[in-house]
């Protein structure tokens, strides 16, 4: 692993804007004079491919040539690509994530550096995106959450209007009911009135001629009770007609 100490400065270099060709032939030069053995050339290629990611940014960063004499920093780039009518001190992030881009990135040609500005302002570009579509999904949820309290309220309006009712308009309901019930229920009870008083007529006029002594009901004379013995239990005042015998009988 000693033979990776000529790749080292590579590592060191923050932002290559050199050419790929460049950058291909001094890789290919320090190979013939490190010679790298093949695990070596595996972790070169690993730690080359890995640096295709960039850490992110914080807004006070300098810019890498100033878009404007006031926009020197991503915070004023971000302000000046932004719509006028948001506030970026409650929405914008602490940091902005950059795009992003290889090491050695040929998406410029192979004999053309690298566009840092380029690059720059797309980071800024996506970071606006970005920041446009949080504020619209949080408008989004503001407006749903207005609907969903609205319907709420409309249905509590509603609960109450309904138990604001009068006394007498909830009981309309329930008269008609028994007015129905009286009404199938009235016609065979009136029937059955009728029958009975015709059919008491003649007696009553037949009772009316007779002594009013003779009216009175015979009064029966309550049979005595016969004596319990012991061991014999009454279950009549509870509502049995019923004389429990407990008595033990032995047979000589």
């Amino acid at each position: 692993m000693w033979c990776t100490r000529w790749f080292l400065p590579l590592l060191l270099l923050p932002l290559p804007t050199a050419p790929p060709y460049f950058l291909v032939l001094f890789l290919f030069t320090l190979a013939l004079h490190a010679r790298p053995c093949f695990y070596c050339i595996i972790l070169l290629a690993a730690l080359f491919l890995s640096s295709c990611y960039w850490q992110s940014f914080p807004l006070h960063a300098p810019l890498s040539a100033p878009w404007a004499d006031n926009i020197t920093t991503f915070r004023e780039a971000l302000n000046a690509s932004v719509s006028q009518t948001l506030d970026m001190y409650e929405v914008a992030p602490p940091i902005i994530r950059v795009s992003d881009r290889c090491w050695c990135d040929f998406a410029f040609g192979v004999f053309e550096p690298y566009d840092v500005q380029k690059w720059e302002r797309d980071s800024v570009e996506r970071a606006v995106a970005e920041i446009e579509n949080q504020l619209k999904t949080r408008l989004e949820n503001r407006s749903d959450e207005t609907k969903y309290a609205s319907t709420l309220d409309s249905g509590e309006a509603g609960s109450m209007s309904h138990s604001q009712k009068s006394p007498e308009q909830r009981t309309v309901p329930l008269k008609e009911s028994l007015f129905i019930l009286r009404s199938l229920f009235g016609r065979g009870r009136s029937n059955d009135v009728t029958s009975m008083s015709t059919s008491n007529s003649p007696q009553t006029s037949q009772t009316t001629s007779e002594d009013p002594a003779e009216r009175l009901p015979p009064v029966e004379a309550s049979a005595p009770d016969n004596p319990l013995f012991p061991g014999q239990l009454d279950l009549r005042p509870h509502g049995f007609d019923v004389i429990l015998d407990f008595r033990w009988s032995r047979t000589a």
